[in-house]
Order: C-alpha cells, then sequence, then structure tokens
C-alpha cells in the first residue's frame, strides 16, 4: 500500500512538474530558433528564468562591431517566445505560460584581449511591441538606452 501511495506521488509530482518543463522547453526553443534565423548561436545553456518566470536573462556572443544588432535580436527573440507563450495559453486549456516581466540581454564582444560586455533590460512590453513590429528598433534603442551599461 505504501509502495502504491508513493508512486502515485511521484507519478504526481512528475505530471505537475512535466507542464513546467514543457513550458520553459517552449519558451528557450522558441527563443533559440529565432537567434538561430539570424544566424546568432545561443544554447539553453546561455539562457536563464528566474525561478518565479518574472526575468529572463540571456548571454550572446557578437562579432567585433555589431553587438546592437545582436543585442536587438536577443530582445526580439525573447518578445517572439513570450507571444508564443501567449498564443499557447490560448490554444492548450491548463497551459500555464512563461510570461516574463523584464528581459536582460548581456552581449560579450571581443575586443582585443579583453572582452567587452553589455548589458540592457527591457520589459516585457516592449520586448513584444519589437518582436511584432508595432517598434521599431531605433524607438526601441531610444526606450532602453538609461539600462545599457559597460561591464
Amino acid at each position: 500500500m505504501r509502495t502504491i501511495n508513493k508512486l502515485l506521488l511521484v507519478l504526481f509530482i512528475a505530471i505537475t512538474g512535466s507542464e513546467v518543463l514543457f513550458a520553459n522547453y517552449a519558451f528557450y526553443r522558441r527563443v533559440t530558433s529565432t537567434c538561430k534565423s539570424y544566424h546568432v548561436e545561443v544554447s539553453s545553456g546561455e539562457m536563464s528564468l528566474s525561478a518565479d518566470n518574472k526575468n529572463f536573462a540571456i548571454n550572446l556572443i557578437s562579432r567585433r562591431n555589431n553587438f546592437e544588432m545582436i543585442m536587438l535580436v536577443g530582445f526580439a527573440a525573447a518578445g517572439k517566445a513570450i507571444i508564443h507563450q501567449k498564443h499557447l495559453q490560448g490554444t492548450i486549456s491548463n497551459y500555464n505560460p512563461v510570461i516574463p516581466g523584464q528581459v536582460h540581454v548581456v552581449v560579450t564582444v571581443p575586443m582585443g584581449r579583453d572582452k567587452t560586455i553589455f548589458s540592457a533590460e527591457a520589459n516585457a512590453l516592449l520586448v513584444q511591441e519589437l518582436a511584432d513590429g508595432s517598434l521599431d528598433s531605433a524607438d526601441f534603442m531610444r526606450k532602453i538606452k538609461d539600462s545599457i551599461q559597460t561591464l
């Protein structure tokens, strides 16, 4: 009897945990596929989602002089993933979407012997507007300019 209870408990945890894992996987997969369509390499190890799904961070590596484009791709990829999560929420019943409130992009630029690291942050609404085309890249960069830092 105790074995059956333990088995049912493990099965229950696996089922409820799999929804969260699927949501994270779907989010990461959308970010990865969007980045790859712009020839920006990223792996799931370079992305992190906070435990409460409120913050998403991605680390990218740029070439020598195009860190702004790489940064925009990171934000747009996160925006596409958020839009996709909202779509899944509308089509799958009892789906718990991953919709972070803040997106943090870190871009490493290999310059000389040392690397330069740029960091920026934007809220989810701006990122979604960038991804769906209702906000162009110049306006987006103007809106987040105060959050851009050199580390």
